[in-house]
């Protein structure tokens, strides 16, 4: 990952997708609701960073912007990977390790691209529950824009998703703030 470009957002991303249940939770998130993993962590990062709460109008925007990228290479790139995980290893190891390789390179461009959308000035002092609430408000923006109306399963996800990015609170003061 050294070709990588640095960004705080991508080093955010990886952190905290390592993290105990967010991979699944943002496949889930991904598979049940269509929802693009760097959107969901993008939301987090805004609100982890004390940026401001997106607007329902600005994250439309930037779905827009970021939609033609995500169709024509990433979800391509994925769907080329899970094919690969079906065939033989002696025939698909060495082509599927490169598929995937080529996926995280343009989730990394996505990731700058919606960095260079929108991204407000930090303010790191402003308190964690506050900067939580900002997390929570985008991603409820985000369920917005997909038409989704959480249930159950969404607030679980997004708690774990949550409890990722927000390592200094409880697990408890999570669920309690999506209505767990």
């Amino acid at each position: 990952m050294s070709d990588f470009l640095p960004h705080p957002f991508w080093n955010f991303s990886l952190e905290i997708y390592a993290a105990e249940g967010v991979s699944g939770a943002c496949l889930d998130l991904q598979e049940r609701r269509g929802c693009d993993v760097n959107v969901l962590l993008f939301c987090c990062w805004l609100g982890a960073s004390g940026r401001p709460t997106l607007s329902a109008d600005r994250l439309r925007a930037i779905l827009a912007e970021i939609g033609p990228w995500q169709a024509a290479i990433v979800q391509p790139l994925r769907e080329v990977r899970r094919r690969l995980k079906d065939m033989p290893p002696e025939i698909a190891d060495a082509t599927r390790r490169r598929v995937a390789d080529a996926e995280l390179a343009a989730e990394h461009a996505e990731q700058l691209k919606l960095v260079g959308l929108y991204s407000p000035p930090s303010d790191r002092d402003r308190p964690v529950e506050k900067r939580l609430r900002a997390a929570i408000g985008n991603l409820g923006v985000y369920a917005v824009c997909l038409g989704v109306t959480p249930d159950e399963a969404d607030r679980r996800a997004v708690a774990a998703l949550l409890k990722g990015a927000f390592p200094a609170l409880s697990a408890a003061e999570i669920d309690r703030a999506v209505g767990l």
